[in-house]
C-alpha cells in the first residue's frame, strides 16, 4: 500500500506547487563582498592578480611577463634548443620537447620534460625528466634514461640562468 501513497503524494505536492509564484531574490550591488579575497589580491578585483605591478603573480623575479623565474626559464629553452618543442607554458613553468635523435646515434632517442618550480632562482626551483627509447625490429622500445644525465641538464639551465642574472645586474 505504501508502495502506491508515496509517488501519489509527491505528484500532488508538486501540482500545489505549480499555482506558487517565486520570485528571485533581488541582488544589490552593496551587498557584495568588498576587499581582499583569497585569489583577488590587496583591491578586491580578480583581475588585479594578474598584473605586473603591485604583487600580482606576474610580479617580482618573473620579469612581469610570465609567471615562472625568467633566468630559468630562458635557460631552460636555450638549453633544450636544438631539440624540437611539444610544448611550452610559461605560466605553468612547463617545456616539454618531441623526441630527438642523435644523428651520431641513430638507434636511440630522447625527450625531455622540465618543470620551473617557483619565482625564485634556487637549485630547487627546476626539476628535468629525461625518457629514452631504443630502437627495435618492429619500431621504438622504452629504454631507462640514466638519472645522471637529468641531474646534467638541471646543472646547466642553473648555470646559464645564474650567468644571464649575473650579466643583466652588472648592465
Amino acid at each position: 500500500m505504501f508502495k502506491h501513497v508515496a509517488p501519489l503524494a509527491l505528484v500532488l505536492a508538486l501540482a500545489a506547487c505549480s499555482g506558487v509564484d517565486v520570485k528571485p531574490a533581488e541582488v544589490n550591488p552593496t551587498d557584495m563582498p568588498k576587499g581582499p579575497g583569497l585569489l583577488s589580491g590587496k583591491s578586491g578585483n580578480l583581475l588585479d592578480a594578474f598584473r605586473g605591478e603591485g604583487g600580482g603573480i606576474l610580479s617580482g623575479e618573473s620579469g612581469g611577463q610570465i609567471a615562472v623565474n625568467s633566468y630559468l626559464w630562458r635557460a631552460s629553452l636555450e638549453s633544450v634548443g636544438f631539440m624540437p618543442l611539444a610544448a611550452a607554458d610559461s605560466n605553468g613553468g612547463t617545456i616539454i620537447t618531441d623526441w630527438y635523435t642523435n644523428p651520431n646515434n641513430a638507434a636511440e632517442r630522447l625527450k625531455v620534460n622540465i618543470l620551473i618550480l617557483g619565482k625564485q632562482l634556487r637549485a630547487d626551483a627546476v626539476k628535468a625528466t629525461v625518457f629514452k627509447q631504443t630502437k627495435t625490429g618492429t619500431g621504438w622500445a622504452d629504454a631507462p634514461a640514466d638519472e645522471a644525465t637529468a641531474r646534467q641538464l638541471e646543472d646547466i639551465i642553473l648555470t646559464k640562468a645564474r650567468a644571464m642574472k649575473v650579466q643583466a645586474l652588472n648592465k
